[in-house]
């Protein structure tokens, strides 16, 4: 770990957030930089958990090694990710892999015929990612710091374990979906505190799932997709009072959302110990920067991550420099993040 620059990074980090205003750069992909990669599926998953997760320190290993000279605003961490259906199989139920994520198979047929009522700590996926956390932060000793996995929300994991019937549920099995949720939060609160108990803390800072530098207390990402799909009013009556419960075990929250989905956003703003939102670009829906203009006053007094391209950083200088926002760039080469970085410095601080 190159701890000069990480106090660098932590500095401009906490001036930005005392602050209230400012912009970090994250450089979140560089596409030029060739990697050694491996099918997902390939390892025998949920097998050979330690062969995984040695092949993820080494790819980091040599993707750092190239991409160390751009100097942005993320500190090189990693955590035990498999693809996305550990975000919710720690529930129960059946997972299948493919070259570059995993799925989580419907298994709650009937709602009068499930047995959740807390994380079992036998479980297999909640091990791959509390014990595979801490097998990292042994192995890794100083190189990387270990940064949370986060989790899906209540109701997206109710989908995965109810899949699409969850939209019939809320008019036709309304106590049975509640019910099930409430076990959902219980075990998301669960597994973000057992991730809590391990990430990487440094002066008084954690890293969120997506890279973001947040304070000590905080957790996340708490990750809402689908169900997003749900009107305001339904949104409002089916998830907040969960996330809710959720950020009251919690200094702050790490939210994220999709663009597609942004109707919700002034609910989700009314949570205030949600204090970081990042909106992320969809086909065919508005860019996450239209989003963050539509919604500037709901969004105020929250950290605010979008992913830009170059001239759209160019292009909305004057809306930026009074906000606080975390700029992520998914950039071509090495010299397009280097150019990318002396844009949002030069013009942004």
């Amino acid at each position: 770990m190159d701890y000069k620059r990480t106090d660098e990074i932590i500095k401009r980090t906490k001036a930005v957030y005392e602050a209230k205003k400012g912009t970090l750069i994250q450089v979140k992909d560089v596409s030029g930089i060739q990697v050694p990669k491996r099918a997902l599926d390939s390892f025998g998953l949920p097998d050979n958990m330690e062969t995984y997760l040695d092949y993820v320190i080494d790819k980091d290993k040599a993707y750092w090694s190239v991409r160390e000279q751009i100097q942005d605003d993320i500190i090189p961490s990693v955590t035990a990710r498999y693809g996305i259906a550990e975000h919710s199989a720690f529930m129960g139920g059946d997972v299948s892999f493919t070259e570059n994520t995993s799925w989580h198979h419907k298994h709650v047929e009937d709602y009068s015929n499930y047995t959740l009522s807390k994380v079992d700590e036998s479980n297999i996926w909640r091990n791959l990612v509390i014990e595979g956390m801490r097998y990292l932060k042994e192995k890794v000793k100083d190189e990387f710091f270990v940064r949370y996995r986060g989790a899906d929300g209540p109701l997206d994991i109710v989908n995965a374990l109810r899949g699409n019937d969850i939209f019939y549920d809320f008019y036709d099995e309304e106590e049975g979906l509640i019910e099930l949720a409430d076990k959902c939060t219980d075990a998301i609160i669960y597994m973000l505190k057992q991730q809590q108990k391990i990430v990487t803390e440094y002066k008084g800072y954690v890293i969120s799932g997506f890279d973001v530098i947040m304070p000590k207390g905080y957790a996340g990402h708490l990750s809402v997709d689908a169900t997003t799909m749900l009107s305001d009013e339904m949104f409002r009556k089916f998830e907040i009072p969960f996330l809710n419960r959720i950020a009251d075990n919690f200094d702050g929250l790490f939210f994220h959302i999709h663009s597609v989905g942004s109707h919700v956003i002034p609910a989700v703003c009314e949570i205030d110990k949600i204090k970081f939102l990042e909106i992320s670009n969809d086909p065919n829906s508005p860019r996450s920067i239209e989003i963050y203009k539509k919604y500037e006053k709901e969004l105020s007094e929250k950290s605010v991550i979008v992913t830009l391209s170059y001239d759209e950083i160019k292009d909305n200088v004057e809306f930026l420099k009074d906000r606080k926002t975390i700029i992520w760039y998914d950039a071509q080469t090495v010299d397009d993040a280097l150019r990318a970085v002396d844009l949002v410095r030069n013009k942004l601080g």
